[in-house]
């Protein structure tokens, strides 16, 4: 199966072409200006370089979430549109799983991990088993000055975003902790490993359908809430 795959979710730009389980072509923009603007290029250098065109691609891979509001809606937007010009699925995959896959070569548990801002940490965990990773703990948000969350044992952490964090990650992770800022180089080929293997539950959904994954709410939205302290002549 030959399929693009896209990487918006954390600020950089990553694209690829990938066939079947090997990634044949990527490229990453790790600051780019305007990510927008570049990735229809991108797309057409990626597959002039492979041989392919472009409606030759039978499915998207992107990073669905969680990450950055803004970040998160270019890949939505970018692969909605690409796959509902093409006709083709969207296979959306969680940045935490695929930034775990970048360390399926170690030993012991991985954390991914993701500063989300306001004192919010993304995270999941995962254990390595039968060659593959499991994940043990699900995406969850970890409230700093809030969460009585921890853990008793050792872990490797893929991060991005979250060296402020350290002291707070060695009180949740009361054993050792090895911090590991993540390889964004890394991510087109874990993305493509996860989608060949349909690893962790993930299945394509029309282009139509395609929704990002948030753990919380976007700022603009948590400002506007007005709580309702009393409404008179109201039944509660």
């Amino acid at each position: 199966m030959l399929r693009l795959v896209i990487d918006t979710a954390l600020g950089y730009m990553g694209i690829g072409i990938a066939k079947d389980a090997y990634l044949i072509s990527s490229v990453v923009i790790e600051k780019p200006s305007t990510v927008t603007s570049l990735a229809v290029k991108t797309i057409d250098t990626a597959l002039k370089s492979t041989g392919y065109k472009k409606d030759e691609l039978e499915e998207i891979v992107v990073s669905a979430g969680p990450g950055t509001f803004t970040s998160l809606r270019t890949g939505l937007s970018l692969a909605k549109g690409i796959g509902m010009a093409l006709d083709i699925p969207i296979l959306p995959v969680s940045t935490l799983d695929a930034m775990a896959q970048t360390l399926k070569h170690l030993d012991g548990i991985i954390v991914a991990a993701i500063d989300g801002k306001n004192s919010n940490i993304y995270c999941a965990e995962y254990m390595p088993k039968e060659g593959k990773l499991k994940k043990t703990v699900s995406e969850q948000v970890l409230k700093i000055g809030v969460s009585t969350y921890t853990r008793q044992y050792n872990v490797n952490i893929v991060g991005w975003g979250i060296e402020r964090y350290k002291d707070v990650l060695n009180k949740i992770y009361t054993s050792t902790v090895n911090m590991i800022k993540l390889d964004v180089m890394q991510m087109n080929a874990s993305l493509t490993l996860i989608s060949h293997g349909r690893l962790y539950n993930t299945a394509p959904v029309p282009a139509s359908t395609f929704v990002p994954r948030y753990l919380r709410e976007p700022d603009a939205a948590i400002k506007n809430k007005k709580e309702v302290i009393y409404e008179k002549n109201k039944t509660i």
